[in-house]
């Protein structure tokens, strides 16, 4: 036969998947990542097309019409699909009948940067296997860009794999997995934590929660793995099982996870990828008695040997199971990714940034992911169609600290296993003779207490113990060294507020939640009013002349600083801007920063027209000549009769050198330019995650050294849609229409953008723009916003600490009403309170932890030094 290989059967999962090729989970899945130095395109082809003859299952077809029983077929060559966009494809099948079920996308946003999209079917690779592909096309990519030496191992055909299956006694694997199974409990998700069918956005829509334990937590949990020789899934499938039994679901648990151990016979002779990740279920028993390491020992020897048991169908585990067809198979699945130290810095050396893994489908309502780094990360992608983004969120962080706690008490009490608690559990509190631990309400104790402070940054150190004077009565002493009392403290984020509000024609008083909202931060200590420069569109329209607002602003009030987010400098001669905010610099006491930009919009070029095309280098050239201007020096230019003279401006600044940022929207040249400037930086999560923010923090921070500036010296702002409030709930339905329509108007403004530079994309369809908006709303308060409770925003200020945010721009007028922002600006000075004062924060965390989940319970004494 022609490019004919091999020709072997399929799988049980395989026949499923080919069988139903509409399914969702038949749909292809995709890794994702950005590149900004450069790409050589002749270099990737060649590193796909070395890594697809590698291994035969990238090679493989499969075909089921008109046979008895489908087949797969191994092409002896498959050219590898490697296409060029200017745009982010939609999703698209891939045939299962045409090899290679692989297929590479290059989106350029500029000749040097753009995003990498390989897309696989899920027929051929898990996302393990994919894990394995992604690391080789890396190494094979370099090799080919360098001229050197890849230095892979040998492959093994995917036949080997096959081989094993079909050698396996399908009668015994079917008669263990009933054994299995024989009743097993329907294990289900707290009713706590779903939505109703009104509250919750359709079902399917995937959302992610990500939870990281502290470099401590991380450090003691991976340091018990080790010295016990356990895997990080084990002790993750055991946290979870007595979650769920302390959320009220019984002693026994039913979940799904992925089967990652290859059979031994398999497990040498080089690398083997394809398939062989099955969904299988894991039935754990939370025991009453006996010792915690011995069980976590027999979790782990339960399900070390791979057997063909594992690779049932779904279908039949649905049917063991008695599982209506309609129902998931699993509420809850729980997967351990295997620890790869070397893709991060591999990748990175390469140019390649933002690594993103995402599959077609949701297998399960709840899929819990944990990951080995740093810090350990634990990923909850979830429904929101029915569970709800709170209830996900403390279950993180509930994960988090079991998984530490379990930790904790295996090395501490190896001798007895404290029965965990159930929800329902009594109030009172009781002491065991001789224990290390009080426990209240038969789940809280001195362990968990400690847990949960120690998962915030504004802990040094924290101890817990049972209060002397009232033995027994299960009181707690907490004392704590907050981290702003210990060596090398970190530092705290300023606060400040960001305006950038829509025109609104019918409003009389369009300025009144500016003036009282830059009154109410003066007086609660924020550090600065950003005021943007926006011209001949609605969207930002109230704020044409930052200098003009920003004076008005030096007139009622005292100590806040007033800056301009942002000045579009091409649009100015460099001696109005020079003049302008001196003046100001002289009303306000010295309290003028200056943020600069090249604009984008060309419509705003209607001022400036011969500057548009030329905009970056005018944007530094007049930087420049206003610095200068600023520090009283002359600058070169013609007059009115076409002499060249040299001018100074006045009145003078009270500031001798002015303070200037330089916008950087998501653009890492332009990160590193601030740093070589010696200026700071203004920027957005509005474009980009977090994660992408720290990194070019980084290369900012580097471009400051190398510039022979302080690196530490620069000021990075970000700023953030914030709105914060009392009730989650109540802040979700204030901020969910406001939030979208404004998200709807800059996806507009974007639209125009499109039609003045003739490019042709259809972007003019309204249900278009409205279901855009709607995504975006609901991707961007959970991962690039500052909504919520302060308590509950304390994470994501955390996040952007450690990514190296010096303040925070808090972007608050984007459509809320304005009585309803002005009392939430209330409850953003109590977050600003809480991140300032570490005592403060502790004694309101804890306080608010303990009530929901213990109403009643013993107070909590803390002692601070």
């Amino acid at each position: 036969m022609k490019n004919v290989q091999d020709v072997y059967r399929l799988s049980p999962a395989q026949r499923e998947l080919l069988a139903r090729p509409s399914a969702p989970e038949a749909r292809p899945a995709h890794v994702r990542w950005s590149f900004r130095q450069g790409l050589d395109e002749a270099a990737l082809e060649s590193a796909l097309r070395q890594l697809i003859a590698r291994h035969d299952a990238l090679r493989t077809a499969f075909f089921a019409q008109g046979m008895n029983e489908p087949v797969q077929v191994v092409r002896e060559k498959a050219e590898p699909r490697l296409e060029q966009r200017t745009e982010h494809p939609a999703a698209s099948s891939l045939n299962p009948s045409n090899a290679p079920l692989l297929r590479a996308t290059v989106v350029r946003d500029s000749p040097e940067s753009g995003t990498v999209l390989l897309a696989y079917h899920p027929l051929v690779l898990d996302e393990a296997s994919a894990r394995v592909c992604l690391r080789e096309l890396f190494l094979l990519y370099r090799a080919a860009r360098d001229g050197s030496e890849a230095g892979l191992g040998k492959s093994r055909p995917h036949r080997d794999f096959m081989a094993w299956l079909e050698q396996q006694d399908a009668r015994e694997a079917e008669r263990r997995m009933r054994e299995l199974l024989r009743g097993a409990p329907r294990s289900r998700l707290p009713a706590g934590w779903r939505v109703g069918p009104r509250d919750g956005a359709p079902e399917g829509e995937s959302a992610l929660q990500r939870f990281f334990l502290s470099p401590a937590a991380t450090a003691r949990v991976q340091a018990f793995l080790r010295q016990h020789t356990l895997e990080l899934a084990t002790l993750l499938e055991a946290a979870w099982a007595v979650l769920l039994h302390q959320e009220g679901q019984g002693e026994e648990q039913l979940f799904g996870t992925f089967a990652t151990t290859l059979p031994s016979a398999l497990s040498g002779g080089g690398t083997l990828v394809g398939r062989l990740s099955p969904l299988v279920p894991r039935r754990l028993q939370v025991p009453s008695r006996g010792t915690l390491l011995r069980w976590l020992r027999g979790v782990q020897a339960e399900h070390a040997e791979a057997r063909a048991s594992d690779h049932a169908a779904p279908s039949q585990l649905r049917s063991w199971l008695e599982v209506p067809e309609d129902t998931p198979l699993f509420e809850s699945i729980v997967t351990a990714e295997p620890e790869d130290e070397t893709l991060g810095p591999l990748a990175r050396s390469l140019g390649f940034h933002a690594i993103t893994h995402a599959t077609a489908v949701l297998p399960a309502p709840l899929v819990v992911r944990a990951a080995q780094g740093p810090r350990l990360e634990l990923r909850f992608l979830y429904d929101s169609g029915q569970l709800d983004a709170t209830a996900v969120a403390r279950a993180a962080e509930h994960l988090g600290a079991l998984l530490e706690e379990l930790a904790l008490r295996a090395e501490q009490e190896p001798s007895a296993l404290t029965p965990p608690a159930s929800a329902t559990g009594s109030a009172e509190a009781r002491a065991s003779t001789g224990a290390s631990t009080v426990t209240v309400g038969a789940r809280f104790g001195a362990a968990e207490v400690e847990a949960v402070l120690a998962r915030h940054p504004a802990v040094a150190q924290v101890s817990v113990r049972v209060a002397p004077e009232v033995p027994g009565s299960g009181a707690l002493v907490a004392r704590v060294v907050p981290a702003s009392q210990s060596a090398g403290a970190r530092k705290k984020p300023g606060f400040g507020l960001f305006f950038f509000a829509n025109e609104d024609a019918g409003a009389r008083d369009k300025y009144r939640l500016y003036l009282e909202a830059a009154k109410l931060a003066d007086r609660n200590g924020f550090t600065a009013i950003w005021t943007p420069e926006r011209h001949f569109d609605e969207h930002g329209g109230l704020y044409p002349n930052p200098s003009v607002l920003s004076a008005a602003l030096s007139t009622v009030t005292e100590r806040i600083g007033l800056r301009s987010g942002s000045v579009v400098l091409p649009l100015h001669t460099p001696f109005r801007v020079a003049e302008e905010w001196s003046v100001i610099d002289n009303l306000s006491g010295g309290r003028v920063g200056l943020s600069v930009t090249s604009g984008w919009m060309p419509n705003d070029f209607a001022l400036a027209p011969d500057n548009f095309e030329h905009k970056r280098e005018v944007l530094f050239q007049s930087l420049e000549q206003v610095r200068e201007l600023w520090r009283g020096g002359a600058v070169s230019t013609r007059d009115g009769a076409g002499n060249e003279v040299r001018l100074r401006t006045f009145p003078r600044p009270v500031q001798p050198e002015l303070p200037v940022w330089l916008t950087c929207p998501g653009n890492p040249e332009l990160f590193e330019k601030a740093g070589e400037l010696g200026v700071n930086v203004l920027t957005s999560l509005a474009s980009q995650p977090v994660e992408e923010v720290r990194e070019k923090i980084a290369l900012y921070r580097a471009a400051r050294a190398r510039a022979g500036h302080d690196p530490a010296a620069g000021t990075v702002s970000v700023m953030l849609h914030t709105f914060v409030g009392r009730e989650p709930d109540e802040v979700l339905d204030q901020v969910r229409g406001p939030l979208t329509h404004y998200l709807r108007t800059h996806l507009r403004l974007q639209q125009a953008r499109v039609h003045s530079l003739n490019l042709q994309v259809d972007i003019d369809d309204p249900k278009w723009l409205d279901s855009l908006a709607t995504f975006a709303f609901e991707q961007h308060y959970r991962m690039s916003a500052l909504i919520g409770t302060p308590t509950s925003c304390l994470s994501m200020v955390d996040r952007l600490v450690e990514a190296g945010a010096d303040e925070l721009a808090c972007f608050i007028d984007f459509g809320v009403a304005g009585d309803l922002v002005l009392e939430g600006l209330k409850a953003l000075a109590e977050l600003k309170q809480l991140v300032e004062d570490d005592s403060l924060r502790l004694r309101q965390v804890l306080s608010e932890y303990l009530d929901e989940r213990l109403p009643g319970r013993p107070a909590v004494t803390f002692e601070f030094p």
